[in-house]
């Protein structure tokens, strides 16, 4: 099996270093990692088959990617490989160029349409209110719309009330604007002046897509939660898996990043995801790979509200192995085998972290949650997925506590402590 096929994993964040190690875990195998330049994560790794290659525009990512298919189809001719990315603004890159690609490569993202339907978060909003999710109220700006003379006339109703949260509708289309410009992925609004702020910055940097401003589900981090699912290529959901957030990143760049995580089963939240799908399905539209869904519970009402959903696995998706489902597993069983696995639901309780415990315990006050978490260290239920056994020399092993480290003069400069909203 491991020579019958190879992954090209197209970035080198944490995200995916956990795709090789599952790769690797389960196969065998030493991915490829193709990226422009190499991340601490990555640093003496055994595991995986470094690539570099220029990625600094769309056009020269697929160029170079059109290359490497070449060369390693020349090498290998009968061998499978296959593409896994996990940044908005690659899953569209790829399904935009999946028919240059699948000379080479198994493209395992959705199709086109399926990725707009369910990235713009005012048709998600749509789609999910009509199979049962409930969604915050959203107002909507199309900044195709907003000229200097009314820029301060786009303002949510007075039912908005302050805090607000203000994020792009199109992650996609806004991730190059952010890079370049230095924007948030997601902004706290606390008043009517800071919108404005915001509106003008967005304007004077040229931005023409979609921003949306939601009602703040009341709640702390602890109250959020993430699902992970796997769509096969006939369309079928066959992994589900969520974790209850303990604590986000607050650097700007990382904002709303999950950085710890209890794994735990939600079945309530799985039959509404299972619903989405099912809905998209029937619409006619072809899903097929893996999605994130964003989720928060209110600390008054106890309902369950979907913020939103990723057409890609998302950062943090080593939980799902914790878990116990190696998502790899039912990826290549799908397109490499032919053979998609039964539906799993996971309900293992782990503890996934990328922090050191000290700081951790540091931003939780629930007692029961404290518990918990020192429970899952006593028994040895905790994963990291850069601390690897299988990828252990002394070097790396080094700069990925180094780097663990690090995370407390982030949290000391971006979220020196724990407030009850998180922000």
């Amino acid at each position: 099996m491991t020579e019958e096929f190879q992954a090209i994993i197209v970035g080198s964040d944490i995200s995916a270093y956990a795709f090789a190690r599952e790769l690797n875990d389960e196969y065998g195998i030493k991915p490829i990692i193709f990226s422009r330049f190499s991340q601490t994560v990555l640093i003496d790794s055994q595991i995986i088959t470094p690539y570099q290659a220029d990625t600094s525009t769309d056009e020269k990512t697929i160029t170079a990617l059109i290359e490497l298919g070449e060369k390693l189809k020349s090498e290998a001719p009968l061998q499978k490989r296959f593409l896994l990315a996990n940044s908005d603004n690659l899953i569209v890159l790829l399904a935009e160029n999946r028919q240059k690609l699948e000379a080479y490569y198994i493209v395992p993202t959705p199709a086109l349409d399926a990725i707009a339907k369910v990235a713009d978060k005012q048709s998600f909003e749509t789609l999910a209110t009509a199979v049962g999710m409930k969604v915050p109220g959203s107002f909507y700006v199309h900044f195709s719309e907003v000229t200097k003379e009314n820029v301060n006339q786009f303002l949510p109703s007075s039912d908005f009330v302050y805090p607000l949260i203000a994020k792009p509708a199109n992650s996609s289309e806004y991730d190059l604007l952010r890079l370049n410009h230095g924007f948030k992925k997601v902004y706290v609004i606390t008043d009517e002046k800071e919108l404005l702020d915001l509106w003008h910055a967005l304007y004077d940097a040229g931005f023409k897509d979609k921003f949306i401003v939601q009602k703040f589900v009341k709640g702390a981090e602890t109250a959020l939660f993430s699902i992970t699912t796997y769509v096969d290529s006939k369309g079928d959901v066959t992994l589900l898996s969520s974790a209850h957030v303990l604590l986000q990143e607050h650097q700007p760049s990382a904002l709303g990043i999950p950085c710890a995580m209890i794994t735990t089963s939600y079945p309530i939240l799985f039959e509404q995801v299972q619903r989405f799908f099912a809905a998209l399905k029937a619409q006619g539209f072809n899903y097929f790979g893996f999605a994130n869904f964003d989720v928060k519970r209110d600390e008054e009402t106890g309902e369950f509200y979907f913020f939103e959903v990723n057409p890609r696995i998302g950062r943090n998706h080593f939980y799902v192995t914790g878990a116990g489902a190696n998502p790899m597993k039912y990826l290549v069983s799908d397109i490499i085998e032919h053979h998609p696995l039964t539906r799993m639901v996971t309900s293992k309780k782990t503890l996934y972290t990328i922090i050191p415990k000290f700081l951790l315990l540091r931003y939780i006050d629930d007692p029961a949650l404290k518990k918990e978490i020192n429970a899952l260290y006593r028994q040895k239920k905790v994963i990291n997925p850069t601390l690897n056994k299988n990828d252990n020399r002394l070097k790396r092993r080094i700069y990925q506590y180094l780097s663990m480290l690090k995370q407390v003069k982030k949290f000391k400069t971006y979220y020196p402590k724990l407030t009850k909203s998180g922000f």
